[in-house]
């Protein structure tokens, strides 16, 4: 690449024509920025979950979501800012103080909260969706789909993952487990 390549600017969203706004280098933007755990610490506020970085700065609110979800999870986190940038990444969150790793992991527990499908009690197709009515670990749950061939996703074989309208998703561990009344329910729509 080029230097000239390298000083590319990028348009920084809400900053066009204002005077003084800094643009943003192609270079500068790929940066990724290395969380060092010892100097996290995360505070509960409500449901609020808060980080100073020591000798850095201070957070009011972020959130926490694997970088790597299904192969990784419990590896590279990223620290997302109120705005859903990411000030940074945990590579090991296992080098996070116990108070601290504890704080992370509830938060995580929220957040990827995914019900274990155990049957599918119903299935009917309406107007491009399907209403769904399954029950999970979690209990029994009722929830639309849109589009399955968009909201559908196969992490390995005989694992199925569907995401419902709201963005919530439910999870197959294995196709086998089902019983074939199940089966034949999830295979008529996908």
């Amino acid at each position: 690449m080029s230097t000239n390549q390298n000083k590319t600017a990028l348009n920084t969203p809400g900053l066009e024509g204002k005077q003084g706004a800094a643009p943003v280098t192609l270079v500068e933007a790929s940066q990724l920025i290395f969380f060092d755990a010892r100097t996290l610490r995360f505070f509960k506020h409500g449901a609020t979950l808060r980080l100073t970085v020591e000798g850095d700065r201070c957070y009011p609110k972020v959130g926490i979501v694997r970088a790597f979800p299904l192969s990784q999870p419990n590896g590279f986190l990223s620290v997302r800012d109120s705005a859903n940038k990411e000030a940074g990444l945990i590579v090991n969150p296992a080098e996070l103080s116990l108070e601290n790793r504890k704080l992370v992991e509830e938060h995580l527990e929220r957040r990827y909260l995914v019900p274990a499908v155990q049957r599918i009690v119903s299935a009917q197709e309406r107007f491009g969706t399907v209403d769904w009515t399954i029950e999970t670990d979690r209990g029994v749950c009722r929830f639309t789909t849109r589009n399955l061939r968009e909201n559908v996703q196969r992490p390995a074989p005989g694992r199925i993952i569907l995401n419902d309208v709201d963005g919530n998703r439910y999870d197959i561990r294995n196709l086998e487990n089902l019983n074939l009344e199940s089966q034949e329910l999830l295979f008529r729509h996908l």
